[in-house]
């Protein structure tokens, strides 16, 4: 992974914890201001393997939890004094039992941690106690498998999740009733588009593959289902019980992919090449909002890909933009960020944003230590 010691635009990224630096820049009517701060360790260590892609927030935006993967453990960062807390030690097995491989961790709006595995989602409370195992095999709807995070109502009795018919490319919205277990779903209208731009390698019994993943995430009583390939998304309100589009159109991009691309490549450079070709069009993230502001905020990027030393196609920089969305999720500032922060999303670790305090928080390491680099959009003001 690559250290960025300095931003082109002049932010100097100071060493010392706890410390920040910030500079300011007017763009479209936005005054966006940069900071980055680091996260006091002490004599302890955060695995940085996996940067914070393994990671989740609370539901009250206090803590950062990042997993330890096939190790029984989360690390928790304490979001408003900058400091690593503790490493959280699971049971491996039994009734407390960590899981087989946590590779997502998400908090409900009972503000319990959500450990998603293999073939089981777990709900703990902070004292490590296991509440409910979800399991997604040897159910009555068998053969249907989430594909996303699930996410639970507040008494545990319903379950939201994408389902995903792989021959077909089409996606669907997913409710699990947990007292009868039935499960219902619907059609994710256009979301199919996003096979398109899938890659695959195959390598002997194994192969390589870069999805283009439909997210949901749980943004007050909605939920939000976006994909990186188009501007479009699909909202399901828990309490009016319906699912809707909104386009979400914005104006300094284009709202989605176009390009024609081969699936099935032959060897690994061509599968790197073609997940960069795909890389330059726009990618959107999913949105983000916290319960002080009736805004959303997405952001936007566009490789920027070069030729390297050895003569081959490397993804160098990205032009990042952000958006502001109302609550018609209607687009009503976008900017595009300073340069210097497209180098954040250049890297093998893709970037995890989350948005806490009105500011953008964008993961960095340092030497091997963790660090923010936050923009402040002035949601607040």
């Amino acid at each position: 992974m690559k250290i960025f010691t300095h931003f082109l635009m002049g932010i100097m990224l100071l060493s010392s914890c706890k410390q920040s630096s910030t500079s300011s820049s007017v763009l479209d009517g936005i005054d966006i201001a940069v900071d980055t701060v680091m996260i006091s360790t002490g004599d302890d260590i955060i695995n940085l393997k996996w940067g914070i892609y393994q990671s989740g927030i609370s539901h009250d935006k206090k803590y950062l939890f990042i997993s330890g993967g096939t190790s029984p453990y989360l690390e928790r960062i304490n979001l408003e004094t900058l400091a690593y807390e503790e490493k959280m030690i699971f049971d491996v097995e039994g009734p407390n039992g960590f899981g087989d491989y946590v590779y997502a961790v998400s908090s409900d709006v009972n503000n319990n941690l959500i450990l998603t595995s293999h073939y089981s989602t777990s709900i703990f409370n902070f004292d490590k106690q296991k509440l409910k195992k979800h399991l997604l095999i040897g159910r009555n709807f068998e053969g249907e498998q989430f594909t996303s995070k699930i996410i639970h109502s507040k008494d545990y009795k319903t379950t939201f999740g994408l389902v995903q018919n792989h021959d077909t490319g089409e996606i669907f919205f997913a409710i699990v009733n947990e007292e009868t277990d039935v499960l219902r779903k619907v059609k994710l209208n256009g979301f199919e588009k996003a096979e398109d731009f899938t890659v695959r390698h195959q390598q002997g019994r194994g192969a390589s593959i870069s999805p283009q993943n439909t997210e949901i995430v749980q943004l007050g009583n909605k939920l939000v289902i976006t994909n990186p390939v188009f501007s479009k998304i699909a909202v399901y309100d828990l309490v009016e019980q319906n699912l809707k589009y909104y386009p979400c159109l914005p104006t300094l991009t284009a709202s989605e992919k176009t390009g024609t691309y081969i699936k099935d490549v032959n060897s690994r450079e061509e599968f790197t090449i073609r997940k960069i070709e795909i890389g330059k069009e726009v990618t959107f993230l999913p949105l983000m909002t916290e319960a002080t502001t009736d805004k959303y905020v997405r952001i936007s990027t566009i490789g920027l890909p070069k030729i390297n030393e050895k003569g081959l196609l490397e993804m160098d920089d990205h032009r990042v933009f952000v958006s502001i969305l109302n609550d018609s999720y209607e687009v009503i500032k976008e900017t595009e960020v300073p340069d210097g922060i497209g180098k954040l999303f250049s890297n093998f670790i893709p970037q995890k944003p989350f948005l806490k305090d009105g500011k953008i928080w964008l993961y960095l390491n340092i030497n091997d230590e963790l660090a923010f680099v936050r923009l402040d959009l002035g949601l607040r003001q």
